[in-house]
């Protein structure tokens, strides 16, 4: 174990990507994510066409229908990209999704109603949903198991570059004159049109990569591809017993128990973050929408920093280690948001939070990957992410509703203490198994 430590430990950073296949995934990932983010700034122009007092209520409603096919089709997404191509699930849904992207405006322009778009934007966070599940299950396919941990931070680093990009230079593009001045166009129908080419893009390069999946067995009638109407008829029993399979699979491996756990922790913080953290900053010390927008640049920025470390340090660390020292640092932060004052010190804590959450992502998704078989490995992820989803609604409400008899000070101090007493009793938990076994848990020694 020795030696193959040392051996990941000798492997460069970047060098991952001399891998053909891995290459053109995380371009085509790449591609994919600035078109998406330069979507959902077109999406919000688009809305702001609309008079001011029906921008709150449009932008909420947006919100739900990006957020509902999550919530309504999570698990059964799971079970069909554990039954399909994963390869062929990511090209059919990038391609319908660039058709999409191209119809937008001219469904918008010819009803002159915003409700058709948001049936449009509901099919792709669909499709969306599909093409996550299977991007996610796909990734242990494309590498060996030794360099996951390294696939996964840089899958992070440069999707979370290419997000910061789009939210960035969305607002650039849509507004520069020369689209109207020399074309004669709106700048958010040209926003529409580069997202379809992004997702076209990525198509092709998905189509192009070459990636060995296991051979499937054989499909049941009611999972086939051509028979989803079947199965929406009489085989919602099954799909739940498929989905209850995989939940019973993450309880017996300790390890995937671990990182769905972790979601919960994060659910905390993300909410506090959302619902405490935001008015504090824009109404209680009086910096509004652009210090907040500051301050997410700068997490936006830690976020970056926190995958490098996550792919060069985590190799030397077992990852359930590593995840917990991280909820603790972001519990560090919870207790020192209500005493911050200098805009200078919200800077240092946003920056030391999103350095912090990274590898906590990053380690999961290391996790599933390593201790997840490919043939149910869609379905936990698809749970991961319905169960993130959902609760993150929940929590936020719950954290909503206590602000209103609790002080924004109290409950910073009250979920500090909950992830920070909950970390240590994961850490000593950990330190005790390991040393009855007298042995570290390996990451990456296949």
């Amino acid at each position: 174990m020795f030696i193959k430590r040392c051996a990941i430990r000798r492997i460069k950073y970047w060098n991952i990507l001399k891998i053909r296949d891995f290459s053109l995934f995380v371009f085509s990932q790449t591609i994919s994510q600035f078109g998406d983010k330069l979507d959902y700034i077109a999406l919000i122009a688009l809305i702001g066409l609309f008079p001011k007092e029906r921008t709150p209520f449009l932008l909420s409603q947006l919100a739900l229908f990006i957020t509902l096919p999550v919530l309504l089709f999570g698990p059964i997404a799971g079970v069909l990209v554990d039954r399909w191509h994963k390869k062929r699930v990511m090209v059919v849904c990038d391609t319908m999704r660039m058709l999409c992207a191209f119809s937008l405006p001219f469904v918008f322009l010819i009803t002159k109603n915003i409700y058709p778009v948001f049936a449009i934007v509901f099919f792709m966070f669909l499709l969306a949903l599909f093409f996550n599940t299977a991007r996610s299950a796909i990734i242990p396919n494309l590498v060996s198991k030794k360099r996951l941990l390294n696939a996964n931070s840089i899958i992070n680093l440069v999707g979370r570059g290419a997000t910061f990009l789009g939210m960035a230079t969305g607002g650039l593009i849509i507004d520069w004159p020369l689209w109207k001045n020399v074309f004669g166009i709106a700048g958010w129908i040209v926003a529409f049109i580069i997202d379809g080419i992004t997702f076209g893009i990525s198509a092709f390069m998905i189509y192009i990569m070459k990636v060995n999946l296991k051979e499937k067995r054989k499909e049941e009638s009611h999972l086939k591809p051509g028979s989803l109407f079947i199965m929406v008829r009489d085989g919602v029993a099954k799909i739940i017993k498929e989905m209850a399979q995989a939940i019973k699979y993450i309880i017996r491996e300790k390890n995937l128990c671990f990182a769905m756990a972790t979601i919960f922790l994060m659910i905390i913080a993300g909410s506090a973050v959302y619902v405490l953290a935001i008015p504090t900053i824009q109404q209680d010390m009086e910096w509004g929408t652009r210090g907040v927008g500051t301050l997410a640049a700068i997490g936006a920025i830690g976020l970056l920093l926190g995958a490098y470390i996550a792919g060069t340090v985590g190799h030397f660390l077992d990852l359930r280690l590593f995840i917990i020292y991280c909820f603790i640092l972001i519990s560090s932060g919870l207790f020192s948001f209500p005493f911050l004052r200098s805009f200078y010190h919200f800077i240092l804590v946003a920056l030391i939070v999103g350095i912090a959450a990274s590898p906590i992502f990053i380690g999961q998704d290391t996790l599933i990957h390593h201790y997840a078989d490919e043939e149910i490995r869609g379905r936990i992820f698809s749970f991961r992410d319905w169960l993130l989803n959902l609760t993150f609604v929940i929590g936020a409400m719950i954290i909503g509703s206590l602000s209103t008899l609790i002080s924004k000070k109290n409950l910073f101090l009250i979920f500090g203490i909950i992830i920070l007493g909950v970390s240590l009793v994961g850490f000593f938990y950990i330190i005790r198994a390991k040393n009855a076994k007298g042995i570290a848990i390996p990451q990456d020694n296949q």
